[in-house]
C-alpha cells in the first residue's frame, strides 16, 4: 500500500508489531489519515480486529483527543449494520488514545471505484446508494450527522453489504467564525462538502448535508469526474461556496432522467431544495432503480466515454424536467483519475471538481443566498499540486 506523505508513513509503520495495553498486537497498516493510523490487529486471545490509533502529535491536542474519543459513543447512538462497530478504547503507554473496531474484510468504494477505471454502472450506484441512505437514515434520525460521507469513508464487504466509516467528526460542533484551512480540513473533505459547510456554517449543516455529500459521491461515480474544479485549496473553496452544480444530464446527457432526477435535486445549492431527509431520497433512489431496471442499457454503459474529454451535449438536449434549459456545457478536460497507489484518504481529504453553471431560484425561503448565474472559474484539471501540508488529495479512478 502506498501513502504519499513519507514521513506519516515511516512513523505509522514504525509502530507495526508493538503490543498496546499489553493486549493488542499491530499486525499491519491498513489505512493512514491526518488524524490516526489504522492497523489490522491481533488480541492476545487470538481476536483479530482493527485498531485506529490517534497520532501523537494530535493526541496532545485536547480538542483532536475528544473528538476521537467521541467516535465509539456516536456509533453506538446510531446503533445500525451498517456502521463499522466500535468495540472499545483504551490508551498506549505514550498517552495515544485507540479505538478497538471489527476488521471489516471487502474494499472501500474508493478502491472499487479505481478498479473500475471509469464510470460504474448506474444501476450499481443506485444499489449502493439505496443501502447508504438506510444508514444515513437510522443516523439522521439518532441526530447523527456524518458530516464527511465520501467514496473511501463507504466500505464494501464481501457479503455485498455496505459499511460508513469514520464518523470521527459526526455531529461536532465548532464556532461559525472558524474559517481558517486548517479549521475546514480538519471538518470534512472538500470534494464532497457543500456549500454551508465550506462556509463553516456549522449552525446550517444538518441532514442535508449528508445528502448533500452522497449527492457528490453519486455524480462522480456515474462520470468518473468530481462536481467542481479549481487550480488551488482557496478557489475550490470559492467555488463551491458561490457557484451551483451543473446538471447531471450535462455531463452524461444519455443518463435516466430518473437518475438525473435523485442526484440533482441531492445537489442543490439551496438545502432548501435538496431532499428533505434520507427516506424521501430513498424512495426517490427506488423509483429510478425500477426505472433503470425497465430501460435497455446505454451507450454510455455499454462503453465508457473516453478518459480524455466528455463530449458536450447538442443544443438539443433535453434537460431533466425538474431543471429549465441549460445552455450546452463547453468542452473540457476530465479530471484524471488518481494513481493506483493512491490511499483511500483520511477525512481531512480535499478534492476536485468541473466548470459550473447556476441553477434557476426555486423562489422557497432559503437559509442562504443563491449565487447568480455564473460561468466559474477555468482551472487545470487537477489538484495534485496543492502540498499534502495543506491537506490530502482525493484521486478519482
Amino acid at each position: 500500500m502506498d501513502f504519499e506523505n513519507v514521513t506519516h508513513v515511516q512513523k505509522a509503520q514504525a509502530r507495526v508489531g508493538a503490543v498496546l495495553s499489553g493486549a493488542w498486537r499491530l499486525d499491519a497498516l491498513i489505512g493512514l489519515g491526518g488524524m490516526a493510523a489504522v492497523y489490522a490487529a491481533t488480541h492476545r486471545s487470538g481476536q483479530r480486529v482493527a485498531i485506529k490509533l490517534l497520532h501523537p502529535e494530535r493526541a496532545r491536542d485536547k480538542v483532536d483527543r475528544a473528538r476521537f474519543l467521541r467516535e465509539k459513543a456516536i456509533v453506538n447512538t446510531v446503533n445500525h449494520p451498517g456502521v463499522a462497530a466500535v468495540l472499545a478504547d483504551d490508551v498506549t503507554e505514550d498517552g495515544s488514545p485507540f479505538l478497538v473496531m471489527e476488521l471489516l474484510e471487502g474494499e472501500t468504494l474508493l478502491q472499487r471505484w479505481k478498479a473500475q477505471k471509469g464510470p460504474l454502472p448506474p444501476a450499481e450506484v443506485l444499489a449502493l446508494s439505496e443501502q447508504i441512505l438506510e444508514v444515513l437514515a437510522a443516523a439522521h434520525e439518532n441526530g447523527v450527522v456524518h458530516r464527511d460521507l465520501k467514496p473511501d469513508n463507504i466500505f464494501l464487504t464481501r457479503e455485498h453489504g455496505v459499511k460508513i466509516l469514520d464518523f470521527g467528526i459526526a455531529r461536532l460542533r465548532v464556532p461559525s467564525s472558524q474559517t481558517s484551512l486548517a479549521g475546514l480540513r480538519a471538518m470534512g473533505t472538500p470534494a464532497y462538502m457543500p456549500p454551508e459547510q465550506a462556509r463553516a456554517r456549522w449552525d446550517l449543516v444538518d441532514a442535508r448535508t449528508d445528502i448533500w455529500a452522497l449527492g457528490a459521491t453519486m455524480f462522480s461515480l456515474l462520470t468518473n469526474r468530481y462536481v467542481q474544479d479549481a487550480p488551488t485549496v482557496n478557489e475550490l473553496f470559492f467555488l463551491r461556496m458561490t457557484c451551483p452544480i451543473p446538471s447531471l444530464a450535462r455531463i452524461q446527457p444519455s443518463m435516466h432522467p430518473a437518475v438525473v432526477r435523485v442526484v440533482d435535486r441531492a445537489l442543490e445549492f439551496s438545502q432548501a431544495d435538496r431532499w428533505p431527509d434520507a427516506r424521501s431520497m430513498l424512495a426517490a433512489v427506488r423509483e429510478a432503480q425500477a426505472a433503470v431496471g425497465l430501460a435497455p442499457p446505454s451507450r454510455a454503459t455499454l462503453v465508457p466515454p473516453s478518459r480524455a474529454t466528455v463530449a458536450p451535449p447538442s443544443r438539443a438536449t433535453i434537460a431533466p424536467p425538474s431543471r429549465s434549459a441549460i445552455a450546452p456545457l463547453p468542452r473540457s478536460t476530465v479530471a484524471p483519475p488518481p494513481p493506483r497507489g493512491a490511499l483511500a484518504p483520511s477525512s481531512r481529504d480535499v478534492r476536485d471538481v468541473g466548470a459550473l453553471e447556476a441553477r434557476p431560484p426555486s423562489g422557497r425561503a432559503q437559509t442562504q443566498t443563491r449565487p447568480s448565474r455564473t460561468s466559474g472559474i477555468s482551472s487545470p484539471a487537477s489538484l495534485a499540486t496543492v502540498p499534502r501540508a495543506i491537506s490530502t488529495i482525493p484521486r478519482a479512478p
